[in-house]
């Protein structure tokens, strides 16, 4: 079976996972607790900024008595996607998402499957983290993080002011092009004193359902709350440990900018609660002032995620999120406004050590979102996904995937555009794939 499956993945998965040495890494668990098991992590396993998880992973390495303070790992994944009218990726001057990267909606398997070379096979993301992990508990102490990432999905952690120098157009001045791009996803000094934790640089956002780093994702493609969230952010912000069931977070922040320009200004804050190991409730959000995202500039931005994790039992789990997005341009001539959701749920069951399954359904409704970014005018995107996690070791998953997505208005054809010239729109598309994780 295992000869079977690298044989799908190609040779350049097999060449790539060669160079790697596995080191002591945990086996992916469920969704939102890889890489570490469940019984491994710390109760507070929902806290994304709590200062048990210096790393943004989940795996709470800063509370565990043996935690090691310097670390350095990292995965890689590749894989290939492709959909039923057999289309392939298509970089034309249509429509930008919005990340800028300058994908039309209506070629390859759309912008909302986030595989991003959007078709056929590719090396996803190469992934190096190094870093210092803090722990305050007896004192001051100071470390830090830096990430580096290269693959055709690194373009969505990509900053304004260190990655590229604009987005209008795509692609001006960036760190790649064409399919491939590379990013420090994460960068920042970290300072933890007893139940007080800081951190400033660049840094993951807690907003959406999927996280960037494949090794945190069940699913190979993500949810659309990927399309509309900024997924890093330049700035700072504290975490406070109110006890060990109540984290609060706050700070300010630049949403996909550091250091570019003085007019990125936003307020970022929330909270996870974890009244137990079944369940936690997570909301955050960052509301103020962006600029250069459309070519409008300033306009007001505000986005959260409000949602939950059940654990039903040892081998099912429940999550959900919402994701509102809400921009506007401030009464400038354009008129611009611009707001979006995604309702997203997953249904994870663990069925043994090797094996997990799971179900991924949602609407992301974007009646108010037709813009440039988004040309679709009327009705809900709906989307549906059955996945599976084979895990035959620690350091291997392969990640099989089908995908249905289809609009609740039929004449919202977008699909199959550009294979067809425009002559054989579809309002709906099945699609699937296949990935490879390999962690070192």
């Amino acid at each position: 079976m295992r000869k079977t499956v690298f044989g799908c993945l190609g040779a350049a998965v097999v060449t790539f996972a060669l160079q790697f040495t596995p080191a002591n890494v945990e086996a992916a668990g469920l969704f939102g607790l890889a890489p570490c098991d469940a019984a491994a992590c710390d109760p507070c396993n929902a806290a994304v900024f709590s200062p048990c998880d210096p790393n943004g992973d989940g795996c709470y390495d800063g509370c565990g008595p043996k935690a090691g303070k310097w670390f350095l790992n990292g995965h890689l994944e590749a894989g290939f996607f492709a959909n039923a009218y057999g289309q392939k990726s298509y970089y034309g001057v249509g429509a930008a998402s919005l990340f800028g990267r300058g994908a039309d909606f209506g070629s390859g398997n759309t912008d909302l499957l986030m595989n991003t070379r959007l078709t056929g096979a590719q090396i996803n993301q190469v992934y190096v983290s190094m870093g210092r992990a803090v722990d305050g508990r007896h004192g001051l102490d100071i470390g830090g993080t830096v990430d580096f990432s290269w693959g055709s999905d690194t373009y969505m952690v990509q900053a304004g002011g260190l990655e590229y120098l604009d987005r209008n157009p795509p692609g001006t001045e960036r760190w790649g092009t064409g399919d491939y791009f590379s990013a420090f996803p994460q960068a920042y000094v970290e300072a933890a004193f007893g139940k007080w934790n800081v951190k400033a640089g660049k840094f993951y956002t807690p907003f959406g359902s999927s996280h960037y780093k494949s090794t945190d994702n069940f699913f190979y493609s993500w949810d659309p709350s990927a399309l509309i969230v900024p997924h890093t952010a330049g700035g700072a912000y504290a975490t406070y440990a109110v006890n060990s069931k109540l984290a609060v977070f706050g700070g300010w922040v630049m949403p996909d900018e550091i250091g570019k320009s003085s007019k990125n200004n936003a307020v970022l804050g929330g909270l996870v609660w974890t009244p137990s190991q079944r369940f936690s409730f997570r909301y955050s959000f960052a509301a103020g002032e962006n600029t250069d995202e459309f070519g409008f500039l300033p306009y007001d931005i505000f986005v959260q995620t409000l949602g939950f994790t059940a654990n039903m039992n040892k081998r099912l789990k429940y999550v959900f999120d919402w994701t509102l997005l809400n921009i506007n341009d401030k009464g400038q001539a354009t008129g611009f406004h611009a707001a979006a959701y995604v309702l997203n749920n997953e249904i994870i069951y663990q069925y043994n050590k090797k094996w997990a399954f799971g179900t991924r359904f949602g609407v992301f409704n974007a009646n108010d979102y037709a813009t440039n970014a988004f040309p679709v005018e009327a009705g809900d995107w709906n989307y549906v996904s059955l996945g599976a996690n084979w895990t035959p070791n620690k350091w291997l998953t392969v990640k099989p995937e089908i995908r249905y997505d289809w609009m609740s208005d039929k004449d919202a054809e977008i699909f199959n555009v550009y294979k067809s010239a425009g002559n054989d729109g579809k309002h709906d598309q099945f699609s699937g794939g296949l990935s490879a994780v390999v962690k070192f």
